[in-house]
């Protein structure tokens, strides 16, 4: 039911204006784009709109392409979803439509009810792959890893867990690079000129567990290059190093949790791989500020980069809680050994650590 600016339907309430949709008083707050789909598809109940349609009627204009509209009625399903509101119905190969009748609704609701009984016959064939699965996983070499296009100008790396956010969000001219792993997730960017990245952008997120930050949304909208530094600002001593990075870090949990890191590493390449050779790590964190440099020394294998084994090593803990990037950058306990470079142009790769799941892009200094 139309009402002003208001829609009803059963017990629910959806607002254009405000972009929100209240049922049993909890709000669902909806993006811009979200809000005119579902206002497209609710004032012409049960009527199938095209991809087209859809995208002609919310983007024209804009620099989206068409494939922005099944990705945000993916996320648009998951919030009403969420809230058991099961209204917007895929139709095979032509489009979508609103069912407010309650068909589709009540549909659902009996594939909840016997979603239980489903679980219980196929249960046991489950739990009789895990092994298996584990065994796969577990195998997987670092050589098998790739970037993959997710769409146009957005990236991933081949063994990222699954993210979700709004394409309207995305810059023109920027390329990103995404990768999210249990710990952490890791969102580049490069500023185009032409072919070229002008500048990159590094932010790593930490996170708390591997159901976090499924929609990341409002990370990719925060890439902005304003605070970022050139490729001659960033390596001090490119006669010592031949790769830099400058990163931005935060918490996933804590909003008074921020902080920068300058990386210098001297790589060298060993079969499809590359090692540690020199690395300079400088860290500026809520909880932390200081340096660490370390140089691999042959009867060293492992890098153990902390105040016993670096060549050199100034700065002090504030906070234990907030020495978050202190304690992933510089005493992650890996062996340096399963470093990936990933060429992006002539002169910027994405570098990942295969074992702490940290990606950035990095600069090359030949």
């Amino acid at each position: 039911m139309l009402n002003k600016n208001l829609i009803r339907f059963k017990d629910i309430t959806f607002n254009p204006k405000t972009n929100q949709i209240i049922k049993n008083d909890c709000t669902i707050k909806l993006t811009h784009s979200e809000s005119k789909i579902l206002k497209l598809l609710l004032t012409s109940p049960n009527k199938v709109f095209s991809k087209d349609e859809i995208f002609t009627h919310v983007w024209e204009g804009t620099a989206s392409n068409i494939g922005v509209v099944p990705q945000t009625i993916s996320v648009l399903r998951k919030k009403l979803h969420y809230n058991e509101i099961y209204l917007i119905e895929t139709v095979k190969k032509k489009g979508y439509k609103a069912d407010v009748n309650g068909t589709f609704f009540e549909k659902r609701k009996l594939n909840k009810n016997h979603l239980f009984l489903s679980i219980t016959i196929i249960i046991s064939f489950c739990l009789s792959l895990v092994a298996f699965e584990k065994h796969i996983l577990n195998t997987k070499s670092s050589d098998e890893i790739k970037i993959e296009e997710l769409m146009p100008n957005v990236f991933q790396t081949s063994d990222s867990l699954p993210f979700i956010f709004d394409p309207t969000v995305l810059r023109s001219n920027t390329t990103y690079y995404i990768n999210r792993q249990p710990n952490n997730l890791n969102i580049s960017a490069c500023r185009q000129i032409g072919t070229h990245c002008d500048l990159t952008y590094n932010k790593i997120i930490f996170l708390q567990n591997n159901e976090s930050n499924t929609v990341i949304t409002q990370y990719i909208q925060d890439v902005k290059f304003a605070e970022t530094m050139y490729k001659d600002e960033l390596n001090t001593n490119p006669i010592r190093f031949n790769y830099a990075a400058r990163i931005g870090v935060k918490s996933e949990n804590d909003n008074y949790y921020s902080g920068q890191v300058i990386a210098n590493y001297n790589l060298k390449q060993r079969n499809n791989k590359y090692v540690y050779n020199k690395v300079s790590i400088v860290i500026d964190e809520t909880g932390f500020a200081g340096q660490c440099s370390y140089t691999r020394e042959p009867e060293k294998p492992f890098l153990e980069c902390n105040e016993g084994d670096c060549a050199s090593y100034v700065g002090s803990i504030s906070d234990p809680k907030k020495a978050v990037a202190y304690k992933n950058l510089f005493q992650y306990p890996t062996t340096g050994l399963n470093i990936l470079l990933f060429p992006i142009d002539d002169d910027v790769s994405l570098f990942y650590n295969t074992e702490s799941g940290l990606s950035y892009l990095v600069y090359q200094y030949s």
